[in-house]
């Protein structure tokens, strides 16, 4: 969530930047609306004051009871009807102040200067390409070719069993799964996270916290029992990032890194005809998400290193990407500036997504409630959060598959990977040998 008071400080320089990010500031509905709810707490204050008067005024006039019961009626009288007044302002407050909530709740994280700006993911500026694209002497081939020609992915039977979007996996495939799971863990342990191992079922609070809520409802998995709601969690950063909702933290405590591998659900509203072939894009995958927790003046730097952390994994994986900074129009709503790490698979001819690293600065703590004590001021200031994916299991696998293949049908195995998965490749029967 913004801060408020600069918004107010500053409205044509925030609707200026809510709107590279397709947010509409109706600035005369939001000052107005501010402006009424000051008035209105200020009305209510000054009768709350007269009613804690009076109540003194009653209590005095009761050491003479008999003496002075007609000011002491009439006076009660008075105090009723300030109070049936403060009960009216105290609703109508409440109502005002939760149509303010709900409004900022919807109003996106604003981006930082150095986000380019412009309306899509076409105005993204890259930042860098390392390594270089494979040569092959052949038509490479996309995965789930590749995939089901080994009878290592069966895309059939997960739509019998779940419908479209789901993918089995069996023999060198489901082996192949387990060693990058493992293999992904072991390097965000390496580049210095504690894991963490979370529910995967959240409630509506937590899931709003980071920002999912409410606007992105439609795109979330939900379930109901016995009168409780809860959210499949569409990446392992709703729960983690969680973790400290509500708390206050030491400054010493910070910055803090978490790495969790978890089960995602996305319903994948707005993708219809997207990427339905194969293991892209799917309702449910697994993902290694890294998150940060640091003070404001950490921040920055805590940011480049997350950035390196996912570059490490390509690096050893020996994968061509380039690194971009993604434009306003493109930005992720909680997001003040992204970087997306896109690997290149030779099978689509094309770079895609593979790890998004965001920071979100204080507007998930805002949220969230999570906020550190300054050891120089001893005031609570708003935790500065951030996190990246390290990696998505079925896109690594997809960057190995499509990177790795070879002109008689077989895949290599990365060397990176021998430790977790000791054979030479999958050939083109779908055997490890």
């Amino acid at each position: 969530m913004l801060d408020i008071k600069k918004i107010l400080d500053n409205i044509d320089e925030y609707a200026e930047k809510l709107a590279y990010k397709k947010f509409n500031l109706d600035k005369e509905y939001f000052l107005n609306l501010n402006d009424k709810i000051s008035k209105t707490r200020t009305e209510c204050q000054t009768l709350q004051s007269e009613r804690n008067k009076g109540a003194d005024k009653i209590g005095q006039l009761m050491r003479d009871k008999e003496k002075n019961q007609i000011e002491i009626d009439n006076t009660k009288r008075q105090m009723t009807e300030v109070s049936d007044k403060v009960k009216a302002l105290e609703t109508e407050l409440s109502a005002l102040e939760e149509e303010l909530r709900n409004y900022m709740m919807r109003m996106p994280n604003i981006p930082v200067d150095k986000t380019p700006i412009g309306k899509d993911e076409d105005e993204n500026v890259v930042l860098e390409y390392v390594g270089e694209k494979p040569k092959f002497d052949f038509e490479p081939k996309e995965h789930h070719i590749l995939g089901e020609k080994m009878d290592i992915i069966d895309m059939e039977r997960a739509a019998k069993l779940s419908g479209a979007r789901f993918s089995v996996l069996k023999g060198a495939g489901a082996r192949l799964e387990m060693a990058v799971r493992n293999f992904l863990f072991d390097c965000a342990i390496e580049n210095g996270y504690t894991p963490v191992s979370v529910p995967v079922l959240v409630g509506r609070n937590i899931m709003e916290g980071t920002g999912q809520l409410p606007k992105f409802e439609e795109d979330m998995f939900k379930t109901v029992s016995n009168g409780k709601e809860l959210f499949l969690i569409p990446t392992a950063e709703v729960p983690v990032t969680n973790l400290f909702n509500g708390e206050i933290l030491q400054e010493d405590q910070l910055p803090i890194r978490y790495s969790c591998l978890s089960n995602c659900f996305r319903v994948e509203a707005g993708s219809a005809g997207k990427d339905v072939k194969g293991m892209f894009r799917q309702h449910q995958f697994d993902k290694v998400e890294m998150v940060r927790f640091a003070t404001p003046k950490q921040s920055w730097e805590e940011f480049a290193s997350l950035v390196n952390c996912a570059k490490i994994i390509l690096d050893k994986l020996k994968l061509h990407y380039r690194v971009v900074a993604l434009c306003t129009g493109d930005l992720g709503f909680s997001a003040c500036y992204c970087n997306d790490l896109e690997v290149w698979l030779p099978g689509q001819n094309k770079y895609r997504e593979i790890s998004s690293c965001s920071n979100m600065l204080d507007f998930q703590a805002r949220r969230a409630n999570m906020r550190f004590k300054n050891k120089e001021t001893g005031k609570n200031e708003y935790i500065h959060t951030m996190n990246g994916s390290g990696m998505p299991i079925g896109r690594t696998m997809i960057a190995i598959m499509e990177n790795y293949q070879q002109e008689d049908g077989s895949i290599l195995i990365p060397e990176a990977l021998k430790k977790y998965l000791p054979y030479t490749k999958i050939d083109a029967n779908g055997q490890l040998v």
